[in-house]
């Protein structure tokens, strides 16, 4: 059985969305744990007997409310999926199927209302602790994993809580891709609790202090998260920390794109923008 872990904060339209994906699917030995994070007020969810409804009395963000679903699982597999995305109805048979290979498994992802590809995404097999960084994560939603190895979400992070816990896992586990996409993420400006651009920053900053061994001899990943921290310092306002990390990228990794992200930083700002810095997953520089 799968425990489907969703946590929400201030989102009820979103969160009933991604809980009838839940319901939708064809895979249907699952429970839906939703974790709500001291919302106003808990949100209304569809009546059916696999859902369950945990309310944090205090919020905690993104991690701590995560953790609070591991704790309420019963099912032999997690899987997560955050409150404003949806699942494609065979996500859950195609990861029950993965599972036979890896105790962790993760699908392809799109973008909600584009098309869906036929392939998109990494391909991530087997032991892939040297390599998780080199690129963006997989993300939380296109993830299950055997229950029994789940580690708990770093509470200190706001952000890139699921890139440290990603780090930690590959370390342990095995991994697997369905090569399906099983996750559509959805774009929207509607409010992301704790994810703001300052924490975006000081989030990518602790990930890098708390893990400098493992950066120092994963010099192609250290390359990508510095660029990663250059993009959100930059939506942050602060160009003098963009120049310093995208300079420090280049160094490690000389690539065409982070040298147009150092001229990028040089040049005069023109205007703050809400845009300089795209928080999916699929993002590439």
């Amino acid at each position: 059985m799968f425990s489907v872990v969703i946590p929400t904060h201030g989102r009820p339209a979103y969160v009933e969305a991604a809980v009838r994906s839940v319901l939708a699917q064809t895979f249907t030995d699952f429970e839906c744990v939703v974790v709500d994070d001291a919302s106003p007020q808990p949100p209304e969810l569809p009546d059916d007997p696999r859902i369950r409804l945990v309310v944090r009395p205090v919020n905690g963000g993104p991690a701590a409310t995560r953790n609070t679903g591991i704790d309420a699982a019963t099912g032999t597999y997690v899987a997560f999926l955050d409150d404003d995305d949806i699942w494609l109805p065979d996500r859950l048979l195609g990861a029950h199927d993965a599972h036979g290979r890896a105790p962790v498994a993760v699908c392809w992802q799109s973008t909600l209302g584009a098309p869906v590809p036929t392939a998109a995404g990494r391909v991530l097999e087997g032991n892939v602790s040297d390599t998780i960084l080199d690129d963006i994560t997989p993300h939380l939603g296109a993830t299950s994993i055997e229950r029994a190895l789940a580690p708990k979400f770093d509470e200190r992070y706001d952000t890139c809580e699921d890139v440290d816990w990603w780090l930690r896992v590959s370390a342990e586990c095995l991994v697997t891709t369905v090569r399906a996409v099983g996750l559509a993420y959805r774009t929207h400006p509607g409010p992301r609790d704790r994810t703001g651009t300052d924490r975006r920053v000081a989030g990518a900053q602790m990930l890098l202090r708390e893990h400098a061994d493992w950066f120092a001899a994963h010099r192609r990943a250290q390359a990508f998260r510095l660029k990663r921290l250059g993009l959100a310092a930059l939506a942050a306002g602060d160009r003098t920390l963009a120049r310093r990390s995208f300079t420090a990228s280049f160094r490690l990794r000389p690539e065409p794109r982070t040298a147009r992200h150092v001229l990028r930083a040089c040049a005069p700002a023109k205007g703050a923008s809400a845009r300089g810095y795209e928080s999916s997953p699929s993002a590439r520089e």
